[in-house]
């Protein structure tokens, strides 16, 4: 531990006050940060003495970049560390978040991670609290109680499927179900990055506090131990049966983005196991690895695919008429209908077409419902008739999982980017809000493919690496560093992206979220690994079941060349030995 900083931040009087020797102390705002921007600069230690607690926080020099801020706090006779980030991510907001957290009692056991490690429930395994919540309904939601009838069968039994491709509407059938149902819930929206059995759990966990205040702390602390994942799921089992009165939905949507086999096992225990006052809602465009057949039989299934999710012709017409201002006869709309095949997303944007044809009824006989068509129109209809600027922001944010202001300004080099996104939002451009307040936005899965279908093909290659390279430093900026090391990947700066690995694992620790590492470490060349990324990466192959492969690896001649060019060190060998006992 450094010694104690001589400048103190101080709250006082609905003010921070910076107290500096010798000097006279400095009052500053709030909502002004610029003062304390350009103070982070030029020094690298002070003590903050917040609202909600205390902390000594210390910038720590790396081999690259300009250095990274820790907390730090003592608690029990120990320390606590928590890793803040760059100068432009250490807000005062930031600051008495942290000394709130870490004033309170750690949740992980004394046989879980060392306290000068930061835990693995935090900067590791953090994410975007939108995902706990489902989008807003969209204007032109067309209420189709047939389906929301439907979804109220999810209460009789363990599982209820949507499976249907892309553009099907089944996040804004769950969404519009949430809305008619009293029933408690729970909403994730899954993404890749919860391919790993740790993240993916604890954030089921995370989601099932929104309703139910608490539940998991067991299963929270036993998920930072080598405790088996059936055991931790166990745990959690246990407590949902005392915790449940009331019924409660688990909604997983995008769950096809899950491919990792533990985390399909696991959560078919769960299932097998739920207590009756607890149900589960999977959307996916493919089938689950599940045995279906099975649950059919059992009568614990029920299903809505899309021959259930199309729309009906007089849905088709309500949708045209109703929402989308369109003067056409019910025979007109069935043409359409029957052209899309009820096809939501291709009748939206086959809608917005027409809303720019003088004779809108004319121009059906033009329209289809493929794939090329949708294509086609967005390129050839929809953005050559927007404004450049407008264009360009569409192209260089349609890479985004997730959009917000900020983050749409540290990509595009803008300051308008909340201008640019209402000017989205009222043309209908399938941009979807993310939360109540509309700070988070995400764009339709169809749209943005195909956006970034065109922006290959306008800005190149090299230009989509360089935007992904500031999303990149962006999510590293925020603490989230498995979004940054996703972008850094997607940009192909592969050195930003080992740094990013080694900061997020835990050495020595045995819940790493080693299936995401291994995927990272797989996708990077050769030339950038350092003995101890060789090692972690043999230890991702032990950890998920490649041990042959892992063998190999270790002994390969390219490693053990590296090995002794850069020498080892007690910390590696400690990681060898690590794996040799893993594997024994």
């Amino acid at each position: 531990m450094p010694k104690p900083p001589t400048h103190v931040l101080l709250w006082k009087n609905q003010s921070y006050v910076l107290q500096t020797p010798n000097q006279a102390p400095l009052v500053i705002q709030p909502e002004d940060e610029t003062i304390w921007q350009n103070w982070l600069e030029t020094h690298t230690s002070f003590s903050f003495q917040g609202q909600y607690g205390n902390l000594n926080v210390y910038k720590e020099t790396r081999s690259r970049g300009s250095g990274y801020w820790y907390a730090y706090r003592g608690y029990a006779g120990r320390i606590r560390k928590r890793y803040l980030g760059r100068s432009a991510a250490l807000t005062f907001a930031l600051l008495e978040e942290v000394a709130r957290v870490l004033q309170e009692p750690p949740q992980t056991s004394a046989s879980s991670t060392p306290a000068h490690h930061p835990p693995a429930s935090d900067t590791r395994l953090s994410t975007v609290v939108t995902r706990l919540s489902p989008p807003r309904l969209p204007s032109t939601l067309v209420k189709r109680n047939r389906l929301l009838l439907a979804l109220d069968s999810a209460l009789t039994r363990p599982l209820t499927l949507l499976s249907a491709s892309a553009g099907w509407g089944k996040t804004t059938l769950l969404t519009a179900w949430i809305h008619h149902s009293r029933s408690r819930y729970a909403w994730v929206s899954l993404e890749e990055l919860d391919n790993d059995p740790i993240r993916f759990w604890i954030t089921i966990i995370s989601a099932l506090r929104t309703c139910l205040p608490g539940v998991g702390a067991r299963a929270l602390t036993l998920l930072q131990t080598t405790t088996p994942l059936t055991t931790c799921i166990t745990a959690l089992l246990n407590e949902l049966a005392e915790s449940t009165g009331e019924p409660v939905v688990l909604i997983l949507d995008d769950y096809h983005v899950i491919e990792e086999p533990a985390i399909h096992t696991s959560l078919l225990f769960w299932l097998e196991h739920l207590p009756p006052t607890l149900h589960l809602i999977l959307a996916s465009r493919i089938d689950p690895e599940f045995p279906l057949s099975r649950l059919r039989v059992r009568g614990h299934l029920d299903e809505l695919r899309d021959s259930d999710l199309r729309f009906t012709r007089e849905e088709t017409h309500h949708f045209l008429t109703q929402c989308m201002g369109l003067m056409l006869s019910e025979d007109e709309s069935a043409v359409l209908a029957t052209r899309t095949e009820g096809w939501i997303a291709s009748l939206q944007l086959a809608a917005l077409i027409l809303q720019k044809q003088v004779n809108p009824a004319a121009s059906l006989h033009t329209l289809n419902g493929s794939h090329r068509f949708l294509l086609n129109y967005i390129r050839e209809e929809i953005l050559a008739n927007l404004p450049q600027q407008l264009q360009l922001f569409l192209l260089q944010t349609s890479g985004l999982s997730r959009l917000n202001t900020s983050l749409c300004n540290a990509v595009t080099g803008r300051n308008d980017s909340d201008l640019l996104l209402e000017q989205v939002l009222g043309a209908n451009l399938f941009l979807q809000a993310l939360d109540g307040e509309q700070q988070w936005y995400r764009y339709h899965s169809l749209w943005a493919l195909s956006l970034q279908h065109e922006a290959r093909h306008r800005l190149g290659e090299h230009a989509l690496r360089e935007l992904a390279s500031r999303e990149s430093r962006w999510y590293e900026a925020q603490g989230l560093l498995p979004e940054a090391i996703e972008a850094a990947i997607t940009a192909r700066d592969y050195a930003f992206a080992a740094e990013l690995i080694e900061r997020l694992v835990t050495v020595q620790s045995f819940r790493n979220p080693y299936s995401l590492l291994r995927r990272w470490l797989e996708q990077i060349p050769d030339e950038v690994f350092t003995p101890s990324l060789h090692f972690l990466h043999a230890e991702t192959l032990l950890f998920t079941k490649k041990r042959q492969k892992a063998a190999g690896f270790r002994q390969g001649d390219g490693w053990r060349r590296k090995q002794a060019a850069a020498g080892r060190s007690p910390s590696l060998d400690r990681r060898q030995s690590l794996c040799e006992d893993t594997r024994r």
